[in-house]
């Protein structure tokens, strides 16, 4: 029989809130308790998620006995402080991506869970949701052939407000960041890390990438070409083309429900696979397998990953010279 994990949920916004609803769904799990340093927002949130008790700081849902496993919805700059609070508190987490602004963090963050035989993932969705799962299993029985080529895009306009996160370096703002490791994340999972790191960015008033325009390459001479912004709206589409076809997802690639297989005799195929809820809950399922299972890390979003991603968004921060 399946556990029910009661879940702390640290941080009260966005994010957390739609995650609050598909853990609600998802399924043996519960929303046991809910921490904000405002105190009215944990309050309200309990509330609302029928969560038996809320925090108005972090230790104290960290230390809390009845808490299985933390989800951790702040952002990225705080990442590394509250996951090594919630692991020096023998708490398993589920960290919002990217699980650090930089490499030496997020390799300290998985060295620390490791060394105390703890649950640690980046809450990376996309490489949760059925539609990833498709895809890898058709590019591994070799329908496309050899991945040669992934194509993938994400940016949208953001309210030029020098004072919101998104803009805010303190906060980790800039595109890379928040929405530059969707596409980073897609082609180190087809390709792997890269040999060559090409990339151009803008940086805005506040010291931050308004955009970054990526190439990689790869030994086996295999390439990508990324781009993330948050001053421009883009398709958000992706595609990856091999030696027998290629795969297009549509916007919006990150949490997609369908694609289209092309192969090059002509043939093709759309795959749907819609969301039973608002798409959150494929990596909550996947925590609590992992859990279930005694795993210290997710097949779908392994460390290794994570470490990889990590590492090739700083060179392109570096080149950007922006530096967290």
């Amino acid at each position: 029989m399946h556990k029910n994990y009661r879940w702390g949920i640290l941080g009260a916004g966005r994010i957390a809130e739609k995650f609050c609803e598909a853990l609600c769904f998802a399924g043996g799990s519960e929303v046991y308790a809910v921490a904000s340093r405002d105190t009215d927002k944990a309050k309200a949130y309990a509330t609302k998620y029928n969560a038996t008790t809320s925090y108005n700081n972090y230790e104290d849902l960290a230390k809390d006995e009845n808490v299985d496993i933390i989800y951790i919805a702040t952002p990225h700059v705080f990442h590394y402080e509250q996951t090594m609070l919630c692991l020096q508190n023998n708490k398993p987490v589920l960290c919002e991506k990217p699980l650090s602004p930089n490499l030496r963090q997020t390799a300290e963050m998985i060295a620390v869970a490791t060394k105390n035989k703890l649950f640690l993932m980046e809450a990376m969705w996309t490489g949760c949701i059925p539609v990833t799962n498709k895809i890898l299993s058709l590019i591994k029985e070799g329908i496309i052939g050899e991945p040669q080529y992934v194509a993938a895009d994400f940016g949208f306009t953001a309210p030029p407000d020098p004072g919101s996160r998104l803009l805010n370096k303190a906060l980790g703002g800039g595109s890379i960041l928040d929405i530059g490791v969707y596409p980073v994340f897609l082609a180190t999972l087809i390709l792997g890390e890269p040999s060559v790191i090409h990339s151009v960015s803008k940086l805005t008033g506040t010291g931050v990438d308004e955009y970054a325009n990526i190439v990689l390459q790869y030994p086996g001479g295999q390439s990508a070409h990324l781009f993330s912004a948050i001053h421009l709206n883009t398709a958000i589409e992706a595609e990856i083309i091999g030696t027998k076809g290629r795969i297009k997802i549509n916007n919006p690639w990150f949490k997609a429900t369908d694609f289209t297989l092309h192969l090059n005799d002509g043939t093709r195929q759309l795959f749907s696979m819609p969301h039973a809820c608002n798409g959150f809950e494929h990596e909550i399922q996947e925590v609590v397998y992992c859990l279930d299972n005694g795993l210290l890390q997710s097949n779908k979003v392994p460390h290794h990953l994570t470490t990889s991603v990590s590492k090739i968004m700083e060179e392109i921060l570096r080149k950007a010279g922006v530096f967290y």
